[in-house]
């Protein structure tokens, strides 16, 4: 354990030695009203109503907030960080909203208690790694890091994503009886796909793509996050068996190495799942498959088809199928990567929306302000 920890904190003092780790500016948030708009114009089917009587936990109530700037190591700002409320926990560990105090800045803390398991000490170094040398609108922006030798814990500090998951997203929305749109589902393609798309040019396979690790800032931006299982690219494969297994390739289900078409795949459940109010390959209202089960009917069933519901305004384009349906070729040889797939027409048409559409649809979902 001692061998990981060294080079834990090697990393980290690397990473430390940067200057202005910290660069940001806070958006300014005014307390409006959300104007009455149409359900298309917010990216949802003319049936969805998604109001919820409360907003999402650890989401920020300051309805008035100055536009500010700040530079400050990552060392200034654990000496002045408040934690705000938990935000939720995950395999990889604990975050929490917390509060810049001599900055006014709103941050996600990540804690990762160490281990003497060598498997998570590469996860974590894999993470940082990332984190360090990624720098996207369509990843999670990254602050810093430090080591809290007290409780034997990394902290990384991140951009907050008020806005939550789609996962999050998607299941509020299923609970006021509506369903995501093909105007986000379009807009996430495109920002995943670019994200993706970035990732592969730094030889890097994030392998976990999910709804719970997309995250949307409160002006609707959508972005990658969690690398604890990304890996970098060696001759164009990767070979560890890592990633959820239910959003997982079926070239890894056979054990064949990842390559950057099985992200892809993962994007494909992902969309599907949104558009379907539920996980794909299950149907709705049926118990969970087992493991094995699971990954035989993944390897061998037909795929689930885009249901459509005319009576309840629920249709989909042609051009949302076929992408969808690019996605989910079984075979990872036949599968197009990232870079084709951002030259399809869905994606094209994705770029010409504009972001104020999609601010409007989270602030909808969540019942939030809008100007």
């Amino acid at each position: 354990m001692d061998v990981y920890m060294d080079e834990i904190k090697r990393v980290l003092d690397q990473m430390n030695v940067k200057d202005n780790i910290m660069t940001s500016e806070m958006p300014h948030m005014e307390s409006k009203r959300t104007s009455g708009s149409s359900m298309e114009a917010l990216g949802l089917n003319s049936h969805d109503n998604p109001t919820p009587t409360d907003m999402q936990r650890g989401q920020s109530q300051d309805s008035d907030v100055s536009s500010t700037s700040s530079h400050m190591s990552i060392m200034d700002i654990r000496d002045h960080l408040e934690v705000i409320c938990s935000l939720g926990e995950g395999a990889s560990g604990e975050v929490a909203k917390a509060y810049v105090k001599t900055t006014g800045q709103i941050i996600a803390r990540k804690t990762i208690a160490t281990s003497p398991d060598p498997t998570i000490h590469r996860q974590l170094l894999r993470e940082l790694n990332v984190n360090q040398n990624c720098h996207s609108p369509y990843i999670v922006q990254y602050f810093g890091a430090f080591f809290e030798p007290e409780t034997a814990s990394i902290t990384i500090c991140m951009e907050f994503c008020e806005a939550g998951s789609m996962d999050s997203i998607y299941r509020r929305v299923k609970g006021r009886g509506g369903r995501v749109g093909e105007k986000v589902l379009a807009k996430l393609a495109e920002s995943i796909l670019k994200g993706l798309e970035y990732l592969h040019q730094q030889r890097i396979i994030h392998r976990d793509v999910k709804p719970s690790n997309i995250l949307v800032t409160r002006e609707g931006q959508m972005k990658l996050c969690d690398f604890g299982v990304s890996g970098e690219l060696i001759n164009s494969v990767a070979g560890t068996f890592t990633g959820t297994c239910t959003y997982m390739a079926p070239e890894r289900i056979m054990g064949q190495p990842y390559t950057i078409t099985s992200d892809v795949w993962s994007l494909g459940v992902t969309i599907l799942e949104l558009a379907l109010n539920r996980y794909p390959f299950t149907a709705d209202g049926v118990s969970p498959m087992g493991p094995i089960e699971l990954l035989t009917y993944l390897l061998n069933s037909p795929l689930p088809p885009l249901e459509e519901d005319p009576e309840r305004g629920i249709k989909w384009s042609r051009s949302l199928r076929d992408l969808v349906d690019r996605c989910l070729v079984r075979d990872g040889a036949l599968r197009v990567g990232p870079r084709c797939l951002l030259k399809h027409p869905l994606i094209l048409r994705a770029e010409q929306i504009p972001n104020a559409d999609m601010a409007r649809f989270v602030a909808h979902v969540w019942k939030w302000p809008y100007p």
